[in-house]
């Protein structure tokens, strides 16, 4: 059966895997706060971006980070979303989606009327703490990009 338990313990492994990203956002030095939502069992965990430290970052600039551990497939279902107040709106997946092969992609929303436009994206690692460095390091270079 491998390391995993039942079906019932996929929550709180999913919100094991939020602690433990909520803890690295904290960490991280592009980010000022990192908060869990709910805050007893984390379905989501949302961090405010400094905007000062991250060049193309504007006003409120969050980082919206969604982790399912996955029951079947043995593969996390995530999102690391970033916006901000001049409208910008992408995000790193790993999921089933129509748009790209495979579970790994980049999406961005070239303005606020436009649907999403796609790209697959290989993830280095599916570690919930690593994923998180990974991602704020293509961030910083996706808004240098857009500044």
């Amino acid at each position: 059966m491998g390391g995993r338990g039942p079906a019932d313990d996929v929550a709180a492994r999913s919100h094991r895997a939020l602690r433990a990203i909520r803890r690295e956002l904290d960490r991280n030095p592009i980010v000022t706060s990192a908060r869990g939502f709910p805050p007893d069992a984390h379905a989501t965990v949302e961090a405010d971006i400094d905007a000062d430290r991250v060049e193309g970052a504007v006003g409120d600039a969050t980082l919206t980070v969604r982790w399912y551990d996955g029951e079947l497939s043995g593969r996390p279902e995530f999102s690391v979303h970033y916006s901000d107040d001049a409208g910008a709106d992408f995000g790193w997946h790993h999921e089933p989606n129509p748009h790209v092969e495979g579970w790994g992609h980049y999406q961005e929303r070239p303005d606020a009327s436009a649907a999403y436009d796609y790209e697959p994206y290989s993830f280095a690692t599916l570690v919930p703490s690593q994923v998180v460095w990974e991602v704020a390091a293509r961030l910083r270079e996706r808004l240098a990009e857009r500044g």
